[in-house]
């Protein structure tokens, strides 16, 4: 797992979550949304949820206990978007939208950034294969929380019972329902991935969600394993809600990949405690 002094200035900072066309280019990090997301989730669990959800939640997941459970979940949420960490989407900022001289200039800047930064953009006018984030995200997560066995790069899944936890895990991720998701469109998504530069991106990500939310990656097969796709319905509108809550009024952006990582994570704490408190949750 990263060291916070590992975590400044690096490129998968530049990727973005939320973008604000309203006054130019204002836009989120991703990782900003992401570590938000894992926080919102642990204020809910903490605040929120019932000892029976908790407990439901724990029992789906297959947990060791629901400690296991708690930060797994956050940990899992805070990595749901991990798979909008793809050249097509990032290269797309503000695409289809009226040019104007300030986005034009916004695009330019960001670019340039990102690519001083270390980001791998594709060259301008490359063709870039297209796949739902979601996907992308089914596609690589397990490889990057457990399962190392050699064969299994396309996107198909690890056939090692020690594993299979982290893919039903990670096809529940999908907005749509963990029983929708088929292994060839997983595997169609994984060509839509970027390749090795885009796996660094993606793997730095996932270790600062791991970090922030105090959890190992490499260790969630132990703490859960997940066999029935239909028992991870409550779990997939927690994890939807949670991302709800991290956007929130993004208008503008709330943070910036100059950002140092400490001020990333003060942050991300803070508007969990907002946002769950505008629910009407007493602290």
């Amino acid at each position: 797992m990263s060291k916070p002094e590992e975590l400044n200035s690096i490129a998968y900072k530049w990727c973005w979550g939320t973008i604000d066309l309203s006054d130019g280019l204002g836009w989120n990090p991703l990782i900003a949304e992401m570590v938000t997301a894992g926080s919102v989730t642990l204020e809910l669990w903490d605040r929120v949820l019932s000892p029976r959800q908790r407990a439901d939640l724990a029992d789906g997941l297959a947990a060791q206990d629901e400690q296991s459970a708690r930060v797994a979940v956050a940990f899992l949420a805070g990595v749901s978007r991990l798979g909008h960490a793809n050249p097509a989407r990032i290269v797309a900022s503000g695409a289809g939208q009226q040019s104007s001289p300030v986005l034009d200039r916004a695009r330019m800047a960001w670019q340039e950034q990102a690519l001083r930064a270390g980001l791998p953009l594709p060259p301008a006018g490359a063709r870039v294969r297209r796949a739902d984030p979601e996907h992308i995200t089914a596609a690589v997560l397990p490889r990057l929380t457990g399962c190392d066995c050699a064969g299994y790069v396309d996107g198909e899944r690890c056939r090692d019972q020690d594993h299979q936890g982290l893919y039903v895990a990670a096809y529940a991720l999908n907005r749509h329902g963990a029983d929708v998701l088929h292994a060839d469109t997983v595997a169609k998504a994984y060509r839509a991935t970027g390749g090795p530069a885009w796996d660094a991106v993606r793997a730095a990500l996932v270790n600062a969600v791991a970090h922030h939310v105090g959890i190992d990656p490499r260790r969630l097969p132990r703490l859960i394993r997940p066999t029935d796709p239909t028992r991870l319905t409550a779990f997939g509108r927690l994890v939807s809600q949670c991302n709800g809550l991290s956007r929130g009024d993004a208008s503008g952006g709330f943070a910036s990949p100059h950002d140092t990582w400490e001020t990333v994570s003060d942050r991300a704490w803070l508007r969990a405690r907002e946002a769950v408190s505008r629910m009407g949750v007493a602290g």
